[in-house]
């Protein structure tokens, strides 16, 4: 059975709209690995650099004598001086790891954020530039006339 013209352009339509929607759901910047890795050893150092730096402005640090993991919730608030704390107690293996996963976590959620309001900021008509050059086929064909 033939589709009507206009039951033919309906669903040409729906496709089309699906599509944007679609493509706008998964778009996306293609970032660098190295710019994310350059991110990620910046807030590695930063979170290092704090450490040093909070054990030479907080002298009480250097009066401690004891040392635990054992969680707890009263202490709390001293979660501000761990960096300065491991470095007075010489677990500097301990505080390099905790820098570097922080550091990948910190990176991650500051990139996405930056995303996303660079996302926000940027007009929804915005022509895409294509870098790629016409001869080479691509994954997703150019929508239809």
């Amino acid at each position: 059975m033939a589709l009507s013209s206009v039951e033919n352009r309906a669903k040409i339509l729906t496709r089309r709209v699906r599509g944007l929607a679609f493509r706008r759901v998964l778009d996306f910047e293609v970032d660098s690995l190295s710019s994310f890795l350059k991110a990620w050893l910046a807030a590695t150092l930063l979170i290092i650099g704090y450490a040093w730096v909070d054990l030479r402005f907080n002298p009480h640090l250097a009066l401690e004598t004891s040392f635990t993991l054992t969680p707890d919730v009263a202490r709390l608030t001293d979660l501000w001086d761990w960096g300065g704390r491991l470095l007075h107690h010489g677990a500097v293996g301990l505080l390099v790891a905790n820098a570097v996963a922080l550091g990948g976590i910190l990176a991650l959620v500051v990139r996405g954020v930056l995303s996303v309001v660079r996302h926000l900021r940027s007009p929804m008509d915005q022509p895409r530039i294509s870098i790629v050059p016409a001869s080479v086929p691509t994954s997703v064909p150019p929508p239809a006339p």
